[in-house]
C-alpha cells in the first residue's frame, strides 16, 4: 500500500465487480420455472422490504428497499421468494476467488460486488481492460450469471464505470474521457449525494456535475461544509481513497423487523439475547471476535438510532453481547411508549482469534453456550 501514497490517480487502474441483480439471479438460476419472470426477493411479513428485484420486475417500478406490501401492488404476477443468504454466500465466494487469481488486492463491499486493483499487474489501461474482460468472462462462466464491471483510474469511477455497463456489459474510463463522462451526469449520480442534497445544490443552480464544478470551493464550503470539499473533488473524477484487501467480515449483524410494533421491554429484551445468540455463533464459526458492540432501534414512524461500545478487549460471547447490547438500549436510547418496529445487534471491529481461553462466564450463560473473552 505504500507506494500507492505516492501514485498520482491516473496511474491507478481499479476494477470495480457488480453481479445482476444477485439474489433474484442466484433463484432464477436454481429454479428454471423462475426464469424470465417478475421474480422479487426480500422479506414476506407485513413488513417486509425489498432486497433485490430481477430485471423483468424491474420495468413494474420495483426497486431495492421498497415495501413489499407496495411490490406486491405493483407487480402482483410476480414470484415473491425469501432470501437464502447461505446460497448467496456461496456464490459470492466462487466470484471473489476468481478476482483473487486475477489480482493481488481485492475489497469485498458486499456478496454482490468487490473492487480490484490491477495497477501493479497491467503497465497500461488496454492490458487492464484485457485482464478484466477476462475476469467477466471467468465470473459468468464459473457461477452461470451475469456480472457488470467498471474499470477507471480510481474506485469512485470504478463504481460508476459498472454502473454504466448495467447489465451484463464492461465499460472502461480512461483518465482522457473523465471530463467527457462525468460533465452531462446529473449531480445526483456522485457518490454520496441523495435527494437533501441534490435539491440544496439545485437551489444554487447545479443541475449537472459541470454546473458543480464551476461553482467556487469557497461556495460549496460555505454550504456543505467538509462535504463541499469531497463534492468539488468527485466532480474533478478525483478519488484517493485506497483499495483494502481484507476476506475477513467487516461486521456481523442480526436484526427483526416485527409484524406489529412492539412495547413490552421484556420481550425486547428477549429478542436481543436472541439476535446476539446468532451473531455469536457466526463469530465463533468464522474464528473473529469483536471490539464493538452495536444496536440499531427502529420506530413506528421510521426514525432510527443506532448505539455502540468499544471495548477493550475481543469477545465473542453470546451472553456478553447480549448484556452489553441490552445496556444500550436501557441506557442509551429513549424508547418512549410508542413501541418498536425493529430491533438490530451487530458486533464490529472484528479481528481473528488468535487462541481460546477458558470460559469466564459459564454459569451465566444459556445452555452452555458462554462463548470466550479473548485479549
Amino acid at each position: 500500500m505504500g507506494d500507492r501514497a505516492v501514485r498520482r490517480g491516473s496511474e491507478w487502474r481499479i476494477g470495480h465487480l457488480d453481479m445482476d441483480a444477485f439474489f433474484a439471479a442466484v433463484e432464477q438460476l436454481d429454479r428454471p420455472q423462475l426464469r424470465g419472470r417478475p421474480v422479487i426477493v426480500g422479506g414476506l411479513g407485513p413488513r417486509g422490504v425489498v432486497s433485490t428485484a430481477s430485471y423483468e420486475a424491474r420495468v413494474f417500478g420495483i426497486a431495492s428497499a421498497m415495501p413489499m406490501s407496495r411490490a406486491r401492488r405493483l407487480c402482483p404476477q410476480a414470484a415473491f421468494v425469501e432470501p437464502r443468504f447461505s446460497r448467496y454466500k456461496e456464490v459470492s465466494e466462487v466470484v471473489r476467488s476468481v478476482l483473487r487469481a486475477c489480482s493481488p488486492v481485492v475489497e469485498p463491499v458486499s456478496l454482490d460486488e468487490a473492487f480490484f486493483d490491477l495497477t501493479d499487474r497491467a503497465a497500461t489501461f488496454l492490458e487492464a481492460e484485457k485482464l478484466v474482460s477476462g475476469v467477466k468472462r471467468r465470473v459468468e462462466a464459473e457461477t452461470r450469471l451475469t456480472c457488470s464491471v467498471g474499470l477507471a483510474p480510481n474506485r469512485f469511477l470504478a463504481k460508476l464505470a459498472s454502473e454504466m455497463a448495467k447489465p451484463a456489459g464492461l465499460f472502461v474510463i480512461t483518465p482522457a474521457r473523465i471530463r467527457e463522462l462525468l460533465d452531462p451526469l446529473p449531480v445526483e449520480r456522485l457518490s454520496g449525494v441523495g435527494p437533501v442534497t441534490t435539491r440544496r445544490l439545485r437551489g444554487m443552480g447545479v443541475h449537472t456535475v459541470e454546473d458543480l464544478l464551476r461553482l467556487p470551493l469557497a461556495a460549496l464550503q460555505r454550504e456543505f461544509g467538509h462535504q463541499g470539499r469531497t463534492l468539488h473533488r468527485l466532480a474533478r473524477g478525483d478519488d484517493d481513497s485506497a483499495i483494502v484487501s481484507t476476506r475477513e467480515s467487516r461486521s456481523v449483524s442480526r436484526e427483526v423487523t416485527f409484524p406489529q410494533d412492539v412495547a413490552d421491554p421484556d420481550r425486547w429484551e428477549e429478542v436481543i439475547r436472541d439476535l446476539a445468540a446468532d451473531v455469536a455463533a457466526q463469530l465463533r464459526r468464522e474464528q473473529l471476535v469483536a471490539h464493538c458492540v452495536r444496536i440499531k432501534v427502529r420506530f413506528p414512524d421510521f426514525r432510527t438510532q443506532t448505539r455502540q461500545l468499544s471495548l477493550g478487549i475481543g469477545i465473542d460471547s453470546a451472553h456478553l453481547l447480549g448484556a452489553m447490547a441490552i445496556d444500550l438500549l436501557r441506557h442509551k436510547v429513549h424508547t418512549g411508549s410508542d413501541g418498536l418496529r425493529l430491533l438490530g445487534v451487530g458486533a464490529a471491529r472484528l479481528t481473528h482469534a488468535s487462541a481460546r481461553q477458558l470460559p469466564l462466564f459459564e454459569t451465566l450463560s444459556r445452555g452452555g453456550d458462554a462463548g470466550t473473552c479473548r485479549g
